[in-house]
């Protein structure tokens, strides 16, 4: 299994191709701990390659920033308390975060020294394609953003924890900001007083990836 690699700032980045289940990867979930075997588990088997794809990553992420034995991971979700939620290390002090488009898995870690949170995005197509029409409803009356911003956003929102589920007709994108990333954007998002701080990243032919963090001196949720 191929594993590229690119930082952005603190943020360490790592993707892959997880159309079929490789043994590492089986190992990498088998290290992190019984929730994400059990989780690995109940997943039919395209989206079990996934995961574990995913896992992977993170295994080699974490090991770059400390020895990762005994580190486990939980994804107990906020919502509802089921284990589906966004994955937190345990072991070591170290934020991450995971995202799928197809078979293409993206993870992103970032010490917590330098970062409260972190998300990442990809999607796949070009940045500058233009407004997402079909994305029209959900930020009516303003326009929809490109996949660039789309993706901005998506990073932001999963580094804030809440997800989609916040009215994304209210989040804003702010001025350029780069306190964490490189030529990173300040985008404001609903119920938090702190701005979020996201950044595109030369990522794989073909897709769009954009990283966020929450800066260390912000409240987390």
């Amino acid at each position: 299994m191929t594993v590229e690699q690119a930082s952005c700032g603190p943020v360490r980045i790592a993707w892959t191709d997880a159309a079929a289940a490789h043994p590492e990867a089986i190992a990498a979930v088998a290290r992190l701990g019984a929730s994400q075997r059990a989780r690995h588990a109940g997943l039919d088997p395209a989206r079990a390659a996934r995961f574990a794809a995913g896992r992977l990553l993170l295994v080699r992420l974490l090991a770059e920033f400390a020895p990762i034995d005994g580190v486990a991971l939980t994804s107990v979700c906020e919502v509802c308390g089921g284990d589906h939620g966004r994955p937190r290390v345990v072991g070591v002090p170290v934020a991450v975060s995971v995202s799928y488009t197809g078979d293409l898995v993206v993870a992103a870690a970032v010490s917590l020294d330098a970062a409260g949170a972190v998300g990442v995005d990809i999607e796949r197509g070009d940045a500058a394609s233009g407004p997402l029409d079909v994305l029209a409803p959900l930020f009516a009356p303003a326009p929809p953003p490109d996949l660039g911003g789309w993706t901005l956003m998506e990073a932001a929102m999963k580094a804030d924890g809440r997800g989609v589920r916040m009215p994304m007709a209210e989040i804003r994108m702010g001025e350029k900001s780069s306190s964490v990333l490189p030529d990173g954007h300040a985008l404001w998002l609903p119920g938090r007083a702190e701005a979020v701080e996201a950044a595109l990243v030369a990522g794989p032919a073909g897709y769009v990836l954009s990283t966020a963090v929450i800066p260390s001196t912000a409240p987390v949720r």
